[in-house]
């Protein structure tokens, strides 16, 4: 029996960029939820050592 465990990937965040809202899903949505305009979002995430991997990359939010 193979007793590995796999992690499953981290949940990236999202960011507006008309009103700069971050939400946390698997794709960005279509329409902003706070804004409620088709926005184009970026993915804000962090991936890298000085945010430990993980949240928002301050950075980028």
């Amino acid at each position: 029996m193979d007793n590995t465990f796999t992690a499953a990937p981290p949940v990236p965040y999202w960011k507006c960029s008309a009103c700069g809202y971050v939400l946390q899903a698997p794709e960005p949505p279509e329409r902003c939820p706070s804004c409620n305009r088709t926005c184009e979002f970026r993915d804000v995430s962090c991936y890298a050592p000085e945010c430990n991997f993980k949240g928002i990359d301050p950075r980028l939010g």
